[in-house]
């Protein structure tokens, strides 16, 4: 198959038909001596110059979108506006103000805590400063070029003046209105929604500058677009024709989810996006390939059919939309190429599970790659054995693990069957703990499989220099799919990045896996 005469052809143009290897962050888990209590957007400017040195060239990032006060980066309250708990405060232009003192000493992230002191700050901030900033000719070109954040700037104006409830529970007046209605409202509370719109243009100046100090060092910035929204967004409030809230998506139970999933975000009206144009999606990738020179389509099955819940039921009382595989197909088929013609930035899916066959056919000949997970990379309908990592097909990411499920250390004590069957297809003689020479084994075959894409957790790496981590491996997982608990999306790593960064033992083990 011909990569660069696929759809995706420009992608590939850009990133090159050649093995890439990376590593995955949130970036609310790391921290510097200068960030105030979780990672911000210029701590990636001593990663990406750590990835380069040890010869790597991908960083892949959870979303960065404004989640409010969830700290689910896949519970996003608008699909353009970034969360300005990533400010860099250090670095805001025209500081005068004392920074919040705020060092963590917790295993986890304060995220609340965080949260409310950073925006108190800011908005002080803003209040001395905030006039120089507008006045700016690069803030006037960014509010100029960026109409799309106005309804947020709005919604979050009259969040703030309904105590924060949920845009469903609003005055009717501004609960359904229209667009005009939008506008004249917008121009009554200016004022009031400048601090908001300052907030996303000082984000965007700095995720600005980390794009193009990778670009510098030659690394390639990975983004992650959640296929769907939170009901409580920006962008289902302004945009009810574009959801149905009468079902919620969620996922059927599986051999590896008996229960299943219900994820509580509104399905997608297609019809309704395709009489407009696709433009939301449109200005959704546009925005995203300001930032990303790749991109993550997070479940990219949802775009072909979705489990769709009624409202108040559990996952196995839902059903798929559509129904019929010949429609699911098209759909889907339809979907990705609108979203291939947005941009130049390549999308590489999260197709994990046991999608329909057509699925990964279509992402093939789009030349979108998909997902590969050693462990759960297996010929399950006839031996169980698993895929010779030889056998990965190019156009994929192999990696060890993900975000949403156990580090290789945590699966092998978690599930010591399929640990046997691994240990075995390496020849291996079973120990109840992973040896880290069998861990370095693993991430030394992810990096040298059949994929072109090798992108894993850094946990996974820390591991290797086990001083480095928090010793209880319960405490390395960040989220735990199905659970609703403070514990999930509040990993902190433990050491900050100087000290991480600093250790030529951890250099060294990197390298000879790239080796």
């Amino acid at each position: 198959m011909n990569l660069i005469h696929s759809k995706a052809g420009k992608g590939w143009e850009k990133v090159g038909v050649k093995h890439h290897h990376g590593i995955q962050i949130p970036l609310l888990s790391i921290w510097t001596e200068k960030s105030c209590g979780n990672g911000e957007f210029l701590d990636l400017i001593p990663f990406i110059n750590f990835l380069s040195g040890v010869g790597m060239d991908v960083l892949q990032l959870l979303p960065l979108n404004d989640s409010g006060t969830d700290p689910s980066p896949y519970n996003a309250l608008s699909s353009t506006a970034l969360h300005p708990i990533y400010l860099s405060l250090h670095a805001l232009p025209h500081l005068n103000s004392p920074l919040p003192d705020f060092k963590v000493k917790t295993k986890r992230i304060p995220y609340w805590d965080i949260l409310d002191r950073k925006l108190d700050f800011l908005k002080r901030y803003i209040h001395e400063v905030g006039n120089k900033i507008t006045s700016e000719e690069g803030y006037q070109i960014f509010i100029e070029t960026s109409p799309h954040l106005h309804n947020y700037a709005l919604y979050k104006v009259l969040k703030d003046k309904n105590k924060s409830h949920i845009w469903q529970k609003w005055p009717d007046k501004i609960r359904n209105i229209s667009k005009h209605e939008r506008k004249v409202l917008g121009k009554e509370l200016r004022g009031e929604m400048s601090f908001y719109l300052i907030l996303q243009y000082l984000c965007h100046t700095q995720l600005e500058e980390v794009k193009k100090h990778a670009e510098k060092k030659g690394v390639f910035l990975k983004g992650d677009i959640p296929i769907l929204l939170s009901p409580d967004s920006a962008d289902v409030w302004a945009h009810q024709e574009f959801f149905n809230l009468s079902l919620s998506a969620g996922s059927p139970p599986n051999a590896f989810d008996p229960k299943g999933q219900l994820w509580k975000f509104p399905l997608y009206n297609w019809k309704v996006m395709e009489e407009n144009h696709f433009e939301w999606w449109r200005k959704r990738i546009e925005v995203a390939a300001k930032y990303f020179h790749l991109y993550r389509i997070d479940h990219i099955l949802g775009f072909f059919r979705i489990w769709a819940i009624p409202q108040g039921e559990k996952p196995d009382k839902g059903l798929f939309i559509p129904s019929e595989a010949p429609i699911m197909e098209i759909q889907g088929r339809k979907l990705l190429e609108t979203l291939l013609s947005f941009s130049e930035m390549l999308p590489l899916g999260e197709d994990l599970g046991d999608p329909p066959p057509f699925v990964r056919e279509t992402m093939k000949e789009l030349g979108i790659p998909g997902t590969k997970i050693f462990r759960r990379y297996r010929k399950w309908k006839t031996d169980r054995s698993f895929i010779p990592y030889a056998d990965y097909f190019p156009a994929s990411i192999s990696c060890v693990s993900t975000h949403d499920i156990e580090t290789t250390q945590l699966w092998w004590e978690r599930f010591p069957d399929e640990a046997k069957d691994y240990a075995s297809f390496k020849g291996w003689s079973y120990e109840p703990k992973l040896p880290l020479e069998h861990l370095k084994d693993i991430l030394y075959d992810n990096h040298h499989s059949g994929s072109f894409f090798h992108i894993n957790l850094l946990q996974e790496y820390l591991a290797l220099t086990p001083e480095l981590t928090w010793g209880n491996l319960q405490d390395e997982l960040i989220n735990i799919p199905g659970t609703e608990d403070k514990f999930n999306w509040t990993y902190r790593y433990r050491f900050p990045l100087e000290k991480l960064l600093k250790s030529e033992k951890l250099k060294m083990e990197i390298q000879a896996i790239l080796a």
